[in-house]
């Protein structure tokens, strides 16, 4: 598992496509937002406060790049099948499980790389401006605790998908995915967006790290007329916690299917 897992972060890190796609999507990010992106303030707190600007840059952040988080990994498990490698590798001592598991660690690790380098480089880039390297701290936590569960989910998500389907088929439905799950009111249509189910939410910014409005309202908890509000609890610590652990319980599910799923194929 660990060799897998760090040859194909090696592997992932190195290829060119990866950061130059990132790059570009963040260019039309930081294009899109404009002076929100610049002074990370989306009108739910942020500014010169430590804390929320650390929230609002996370929710920028998770607006589109997770997008190119899912494609990057769409063919890395089919990778091995389609090189014709599979039966070398079910030939040396490794198992199939500890090389899922190594290729699934190294390749979301090294995808998320450039995430993160965008992430904590608006974070220190905020910190010089302000002088305020508190931001420093509440940027490492919001991306441990609000944005990794999410990722480790995705990330499952992408490497197992393209198993039942062209991997290009994939990073078109999961684009329309994130699109529908995570980015569209709650009110707009049933959808996942703002549940204990999606991978973008605001439950640890507002139970865990206790984040508030100024007019002390969340995003979080029902919304009116829409539907699936059953799965739309208010923020609390415990209902942070469920959304960490939904998250972690969903990418286990998802590469444990993945697993049965080669056992069947290629026995």
């Amino acid at each position: 598992m660990i060799a897998a897992l760090c040859y194909e972060f090696r592997m992932q890190v190195r290829r060119p496509v990866l950061w130059v796609v990132y790059g570009l999507t963040l260019a039309a990010l930081i294009a899109t937002f404009g002076e929100s992106y610049t002074m990370l303030d989306l009108g739910r707190g942020g500014g010169h406060d430590p804390k929320a600007a650390m929230v609002t840059s996370a929710t920028i952040t998770m607006t589109l790049l997770p997008i190119v988080y899912g494609c990057m990994l769409a063919d890395r498990l089919v990778r091995d099948r389609r090189l014709g490698v599979a039966a070398i590798l079910d030939a040396t001592p490794s198992g199939r499980t500890g090389r899922l598991i190594g290729k699934y660690l190294g390749t979301c690790a090294a995808t998320a790389t450039p995430f993160a380098v965008a992430y904590f480089g608006r974070a220190v880039v905020w910190v010089i401006m302000e002088g305020r390297p508190a931001a420093l701290g509440w940027s490492a936590l919001m991306f441990l605790l609000g944005i990794v569960p999410g990722l480790l989910f995705l990330g499952a998500l992408s490497v197992a998908g393209p198993l039942l389907m062209p991997p290009l088929l994939f990073r078109v439905l999961f684009a329309g995915y994130w699109v529908w799950g995570n980015l569209i009111p709650a009110t707009m249509m049933p959808t996942l967006s703002h549940t204990v189910f999606a991978a973008d939410s605001d439950y640890v910014p507002y139970g865990l790290l206790r984040l508030r409005m100024p007019d002390g309202m969340s995003t979080t908890g029902p919304w009116p007329g829409a539907s699936l509000n059953l799965l739309r609890p208010v923020a609390t610590p415990s209902v942070a916690l469920l959304w960490i652990g939904l998250m972690v319980a969903l990418a286990a599910a998802v590469l444990s299917l993945a697993r049965l799923h080669t056992a069947l194929t290629e026995s």
